[in-house]
């Protein structure tokens, strides 16, 4: 029997097809991609929200944006709209910049 998550997930992953485990490891290494850069994007955030010596609330105030949804902008957790992160950016005074991504 296993004994954790981990060890049954290895257990099935050994049955899979060479092509699954291929899909499964592009998959799993565009997640991790995506939660870092969700987690780069909440520290900037922050970090340029309290250089402006704004809380969560004051900000919230600012935007429009609900403070929950700015918590998990800075968490790493949330999904922001391209609208939601210029309004953010402009009441920081910042500028939203894309760049290309290599991957």
């Amino acid at each position: 029997m296993a004994k954790d998550f981990n060890e049954l997930a290895d257990r099935a992953k050994a049955t899979w097809s060479e092509e699954t485990q291929g899909v499964y490891t592009a998959a799993s290494s565009e997640f991790a991609a995506e939660v870092s850069e969700r987690a780069e994007l909440g520290a900037l955030l922050a970090t340029a929200r309290k250089a402006r010596s704004l809380t969560q609330p004051a900000l919230s105030d600012l935007t429009g944006i609900q403070q929950a949804e700015i918590s998990r902008i800075e968490r790493g957790t949330g999904n922001p709209t391209a609208s939601t992160l210029l309004r953010l950016a402009d009441a920081l005074g910042q500028k939203l910049t894309l760049v290309p991504v290599s991957r």
